[in-house]
């Protein structure tokens, strides 16, 4: 990749180093990875943590920054998410003034394919460019934004994961996209269900890029094998079926939710299996001291 190409950014605490590392061991092995940076943005990694990341990206021959914040937006914290989750909400204020353009992505990804298209992509003005959300395909079929009808939000509005993200900084700055959101927080902690993102979509409102669900494919097949697994709320508007074929075209693969493919009771299945290649291969490194 030219060096002209937005950085990759991605945002976290230290219980999140090792998947981080799991995704850099993806990112590497596409092999269209010169020439492009990844940023990672934290409030206050220990150094430990810094090294590890260092000594992955030397090894992997990736061009690494940490960028420290101030501590993320302040918001309500539940199920399986720390206040790390908030940390995307500082990417503005910590970059605008090194990138015009960046792509984020969480640290449950992995990258399977050359990102080049996606990051090449038009925004033809918009702010952020993100992929319906699977699970919460719309404003009022969800959990996400459970008081939509007192926040006066419409009904069947599409709703975007925030997971990864092509983000317009500039844009972001003119359409006060970071700050609606904190002020969302603020005002309706009580509102939010899935964090940041729940804020991110009102403050974005209809104003954001839909890519293509490749550039964001849930791993859900491993989970919708469970009795209990519920798709009913958003079957009418992102079938189930039609997301299972998604999986073998992914172009990144997002295991999102509580459920992680690192722990050991993480269904068996064709993505764990995936996962677990580069997890060992990271695993590997470490123990054979690789740096």
């Amino acid at each position: 990749m030219s060096p002209s190409h937005p950085p990759i950014v991605c945002c976290v605490d230290d219980g999140y180093v090792r998947p981080l590392s799991v995704l850099m061991e993806s990112l590497a092995a596409i092999g269209q990875h010169a020439g492009l940076r990844l940023v990672v943005v934290h409030a206050g990694l220990t150094r430990a943590s810094r090294d590890q990341l260092a000594r992955h990206a030397d090894r992997l021959d990736l061009d690494l920054l940490t960028h420290q914040v101030r501590a993320a937006s302040e918001g309500p914290v539940s199920g399986w998410v720390s206040d790390a989750v908030y940390l995307r909400l500082e990417i503005g204020d910590a970059l605008a003034d090194r990138y015009d353009r960046i792509l984020y992505l969480d640290a449950d990804t992995l990258v399977l394919d050359d990102l080049r298209p996606l990051l090449l992509t038009p925004l033809e003005g918009a702010a952020v460019a993100a992929v319906r959300d699977p699970q919460n395909p719309v404003i009022g079929a969800g959990i996400a934004l459970p008081g939509w009808a007192d926040l006066d939000l419409p009904f069947g509005r599409d709703y975007f994961n925030s997971g990864v993200m092509l983000l317009d900084l500039p844009a972001c700055a003119e359409q006060d996209l970071f700050t609606e959101a904190r002020h969302f927080l603020a005002d309706h902690p009580d509102q939010v269900v899935l964090w940041d993102q729940d804020a991110l979509n009102v403050a974005a409102a209809d104003r954001w890029k839909r890519l293509d669900r490749r550039w964001n494919t849930f791993a859900l097949s491993p989970l919708a094998a469970a009795p209990d697994y519920r798709h009913i709320d958003a079957e009418p508007y992102s079938p189930l079926g039609m997301l299972l074929a998604d999986e073998p075209g992914a172009s990144i693969l997002h295991f999102a939710g509580p459920a992680k493919p690192w722990k050991d009771d993480y269904p068996d299945s064709a993505l764990k299996s995936v996962y677990q290649r580069f997890l060992r291969a990271v695993e590997k490194a470490e123990s054979d001291g690789c740096w």
